[in-house]
């Protein structure tokens, strides 16, 4: 019974991610935070290592983006409409915390609020004199170069009872909406489920080396990532291991009707 329930459930998730049209050109308003720690220490549960995230271009984002956390590590490509100010290409910012206490779909860090702006001219000043802006944003792939996906082992975590991770260099442009795990070689496998933000856990933790399988909303009917090898027996609390592999898809919802990212 239990299987069949987490079932349903990663089929609603997946139903409604698939179905919100993050490759549509949006228009709204941002603001920004004069201190990143707000954001780092967010609803994603990133910690300080949020900042390290695209040199500290991340951003608070109201709950249609924020999806119930699947939306935590998600890149958005944002720039301001004043072309007086504004460069035209604006900045990529990720996802870091979740935005319900200002009149905008989106919060940036300071740093990534002055990206926005124009170089060299004092634009990025008057930019964050301004407080709020006009914007134009979509979603495009996170991109971390030949970085695999990481696995953090929460400091929670304690053997043979208690696994947390968290899911660090998520590429691509979609959302991993359920995880599998097993004991390298067995075909045993129990699911995570998601404790808060970018953190999945289970009380049910495999002996020995560890395996994950990732459900991944890529295209219609969403497809599984198998990282064959993550966790090694002797693993650690607050230590962070190589999935070897990298999740690149790119979101293929049909918004056909939709505007597109900017040239």
């Amino acid at each position: 019974m239990r299987s069949f329930l987490y079932l349903r459930v990663v089929v609603s998730l997946f139903s409604s991610y698939v179905n919100a049209c993050d490759r549509c050109l949006h228009s709204s308003k941002a603001s920004y935070f004069s201190s990143a720690s707000a954001l780092s220490s967010g609803a994603c549960a990133y910690g300080s290592m949020a900042t390290s995230f695209f040199a500290g271009h991340i951003a608070g984002a109201i709950p249609s983006i924020y999806k119930d956390c699947a939306g935590c590590g998600a890149c958005f490509q944002v720039r301001c409409k004043n072309p007086k100010l504004c460069t035209s290409k604006g900045t990529i910012v990720m996802v870091t915390d979740l935005n319900t206490g200002s009149q905008t779909d989106l919060v940036l860090s300071s740093r990534a609020f002055r990206a926005m702006a124009k170089p060299g001219s004092g634009a990025d000043k008057y930019l964050l004199k301004q407080g709020i802006v006009d914007v134009e944003y979509q979603r495009v792939p996170c991109n971390y170069g030949k970085r695999n996906l990481h696995v953090r082992v929460e400091e929670a975590s304690k053997k043979p009872n208690y696994l947390a991770i968290k899911l660090l260099y998520q590429g691509g442009q979609t959302e991993v909406v359920g995880i599998d795990i097993a004991q390298v070689g067995s075909s045993q496998w129990s699911y995570m489920t998601r404790s808060h933000g970018a953190v999945w856990a289970t009380d049910k933790v495999p002996t020995g080396a560890l395996q994950f399988r990732f459900t991944v909303t890529g295209g219609y009917d969403g497809k599984t990532a198998w990282a064959k090898r993550v966790l090694p027996a002797n693993w650690k609390a607050g230590r962070i291991y190589d999935a070897g592999v990298q999740i690149t898809d790119n979101a293929q919802e049909g918004c056909d009707t939709c505007s597109h990212i900017w040239n």
